[in-house]
């Protein structure tokens, strides 16, 4: 289908909407700032329609890690499907609280939840809900889904993260003939300025602008260690390295500074990484 509109995807990392390490911890005053600029974006013309995925931070991880959720279904760990459970409702309850932000700004969102329109069948990952997001942009709702638990066949169960729910989302839209939407670029808001590398001659550094072949080559900075029941820094370039190979940029910025996401959103220039 010629002449596809753009949208944007937006990911809200677990590490800048929570402290991982400090279960239910909230920073309110992060979200708002997230949501008021995005709500000002919206009221911009001519901008590209929106999807949001957020990470599950100290309202999943912990308590998935305490419950070992993301390892699948273990006899010998007491009450671990009243884990799964409220591991699900933990992560339903951050999704809320981002929902009505964007609600008392009178911005149209809608929550997908993500374990209902993912499901693991052997070793293939089903996702039902394309159609659902084609209805929704259509309607001028945005989209938005969240890292949540995923059910698999044969009475088992693991954790989606939502780099992969954004990959996923990636790739059907890239490969559907029937969506009138085309992915312009994803940008990744977390607790950092950039990929952080490690330089001789420099204690760090952000690199700006990388291509995709030369992700490999980077010799990350040690971040500081937190609960991450999904992986770290290594397992988030590894999603983001398949979004690329269908040709998405992906842009990673700060999202604990000040307007950087209003900025990335007009392509403004700002310190940042941009992996084409």
């Amino acid at each position: 289908m010629a002449n596809k509109e753009p949208i944007i995807i937006i990911k809200f990392g677990g590490s800048i909407l929570t402290d991982k390490n400090t279960p239910y911890s909230i920073r309110n005053k992060v979200i708002e700032s997230l949501i008021s600029q995005i709500s000002d974006n919206c009221r911009t013309s001519n901008q590209p329609k929106l999807i949001i995925i957020h990470g599950a931070g100290s309202f999943g991880h912990p308590i998935a890690c305490s419950y070992s959720i993301q390892y699948g279904l273990n006899q010998n760990i007491p009450n671990q499907t009243l884990g799964l459970a409220k591991t699900h409702q933990s992560v339903k309850n951050l999704n809320s609280k981002i929902v009505d932000g964007f609600l008392r700004r009178d911005i149209p969102v809608l929550s997908l939840t993500t374990s209902s329109v993912f499901f693991q069948r052997e070793s293939i990952l089903k996702f039902m809900g394309i159609n659902q997001i084609d209805s929704l942009l259509d309607l001028g709702i945005i989209p938005i889904l969240f890292g949540d638990i995923l059910l698999h066949d044969k009475a088992d169960f693991s954790i989606l993260s939502g780099d992969r729910v954004i990959y996923e989302i990636c790739k059907s839209l890239t490969s559907s003939i029937n969506s009138k939407y085309e992915i312009d670029k994803i940008i990744f808001c977390f607790d950092q300025d950039g990929i952080i590398i490690s330089n001789a001659e420099k204690d760090s550094e952000v690199i700006h602008n990388i291509k995709l072949k030369d992700l490999e080559l980077l010799s990350l900075k040690n971040f500081k260690e937190s609960i991450d029941v999904t992986g770290d820094i290594r397992g988030k370039l590894n999603e983001i390295k398949k979004i690329c190979e269908l040709g998405i940029p992906v842009q990673l910025i700060n999202g604990l500074k000040p307007n950087l996401l209003i900025k990335a959103l007009k392509n403004e220039e700002i310190i940042s990484t941009l992996i084409k």
